[in-house]
């Protein structure tokens, strides 16, 4: 048995995605059985988008995507080539709705994208409130609602403001290289309070 061949084998039996594997695909930290699962979660998503390729889903499962970063920048490109905006001069702006089912949505959004599957670590989303809030006992994560993502004009955007905290979203738990882009979301409290939480939206939670 070769090296590779022995190697695989030790993987699944300790029900770990093999490394071969993981260098083609996405940051992941779950086992091998979670890991396969939520693959085949992720085909469908594409598989059901490819039946309509031209069309945005009513809403997209962000966290089901290889390179969500990709989808961030095709709504500003849309939106570029829509309104006849300069590319580089738009950022993407979120907009949280207090839906949190994608039944909930009647169709997809007019002038960006709805997207699901993110949940928020260090602090929870008040849906009453429409703002960050301190979590609750014993709560390590707090689904987010659907958003709505939409590329402005960076000039126009007072990224600055006291009510604004910029969280930053990662792919997993793990953060560092898993980044992908800051959400802005209300807060009544400084935004410097969840920034020393290490308040971060997570899209893979194991």
């Amino acid at each position: 048995m070769s090296d590779a061949m022995e190697a695989l084998q030790d993987a699944l039996y300790m029900d770990v995605v093999p490394g071969g594997w993981t260098k083609w695909a996405w940051p992941s930290l779950r086992p091998l059985n979670s890991w396969l699962i939520n693959m085949s979660t992720r085909l469908t998503q594409l598989e059901e988008w490819s039946q309509n390729p031209l069309d945005i889903p009513k809403v997209t499962w962000i966290s089901g995507l290889v390179n969500p970063q990709s989808f961030l920048t095709a709504i500003c490109q849309v939106a570029a080539q829509k309104n006849s905006w300069e590319l580089d001069k738009l950022i993407t702006f979120t907009d949280v709705s207090k839906r949190t089912s994608v039944e909930e949505v009647e169709g997809s959004s007019r002038d960006g994208a709805f997207v699901i599957g993110m949940q928020m670590q260090g602090a929870r989303w008040d849906i009453n409130a429409m703002s960050v809030e301190t979590s609750k006992p014993k709560e390590m994560f707090c689904p987010m609602p659907i958003i709505n993502v939409r590329a402005v004009a960076a000039d126009k955007t007072d990224n600055t403001k006291n009510d604004v905290f910029m969280c930053p979203c990662y792919k997993t738990e793990f953060r560092g290289p898993t980044f992908v882009f800051c959400a802005q979301l209300k807060t009544k409290s400084p935004s410097a309070r969840w920034v020393m939480a290490g308040v971060a939206l997570i899209m893979d939670v194991v």
